[in-house]
């Protein structure tokens, strides 16, 4: 079937065919037993029937709407029956049309957010079953820590040159761990202390040039990044345009996609990255 909009314009586009709705620029494939039980009963008999059934709906961002259905009709002439796609008339349903979408919109609210829980439940598990540091995690908290000293790059960073400094070799250090310290046991792992700890330190010496200046992740650190950890893998579920259309796609925390997925196959990709050590790279 032709896409007949752009996410970018739309504020709810529901596929009856395939059983998917988008919001937000979001699409979700919705299960065939949370279909039949919670759109079904919005759809039928109003806008989908045995004989004449809903294609797509459309409510654009400018208020407009649009609805194609596909009939079951008999040719007068030959008297066979086909099946003849048309585009159903919404302008006498005006307030039905808006009950719909509302009615929509809080669905696929309530489905994608069913859909997250359960993710970050079982990627909660999965992280809690060991208490080991794995270069997953060790990658990830090192992304972390960057992201979480990028204000000191920025141009009215209220800092010195000289710290600036120190923080670009934090930061540069961070990065080098991956390249440095590869065949080391992940536990065994060391992260450079911020220049601002340093400078609390004060030990005279020169920044990151001792081994003072370098620590582990113990068991109680790493506690406080697990809840994150989590979230982070449940957000690394990302769309992308195909045929204006956004289809759920499992990404690396870099920008390269790795799998197009939907349903529970999301979960399964998600988790197999995490055995294989495959995030935060």
């Amino acid at each position: 079937m032709a896409t007949i909009a752009s996410p970018s314009s739309t504020t709810i586009y529901l596929n009856a065919f395939d059983k998917t709705i988008q919001h937000d620029g979001i699409i979700k494939t919705i299960d065939d037993d949370y279909w039949t039980k919670n759109i079904v009963p919005l759809l039928y008999p109003m806008w989908d029937s045995d004989n004449d059934k809903l294609e797509v709906f459309v409510l654009y961002k400018d208020g407009t709407t649009r609805m194609n259905k596909t009939k079951y009709t008999r040719n007068q002439k030959t008297g066979v029956y086909k099946w003849i796609s048309y585009q159903f008339d919404l302008s006498p349903f005006t307030t039905e049309i808006t009950d719909l979408s509302n009615n929509l919109i809080d669905k696929w609210t309530e489905y994608r957010q069913g859909q997250e829980n359960d993710l970050e439940r079982t990627l909660a598990a999965a992280f809690a079953n060991t208490a080991i540091l794995n270069w997953t995690k060790v990658a990830l908290i090192r992304n972390f820590l960057l992201m979480e000293s990028d204000w000191t790059q920025l141009g009215d960073a209220p800092i010195t040159t000289e710290q600036k400094a120190q923080w670009v070799k934090y930061r540069q250090k961070l990065r080098d761990i991956p390249a440095e310290q590869e065949k080391k046991n992940a536990s065994l792992v060391v992260f450079p202390i911020t220049p601002s700890k340093h400078a609390v330190l004060a030990d005279g010496l020169n920044y990151l040039e001792d081994v003072s200046h370098y620590y582990t992740i113990p068991q109680s650190v790493y506690s406080k990044f697990s809840s994150r950890i989590v979230n982070y893998l449940a957000l690394a579920i990302s769309t992308i345009d195909i045929d204006e259309m956004p289809v759920t796609r499992i990404t690396r925390a870099s920008t390269s996609t790795v799998s197009s997925s939907t349903g529970n196959s999301t979960l399964d990709d998600i988790l197999k990255m995490i055995d294989e050590g495959d995030f935060g790279e």
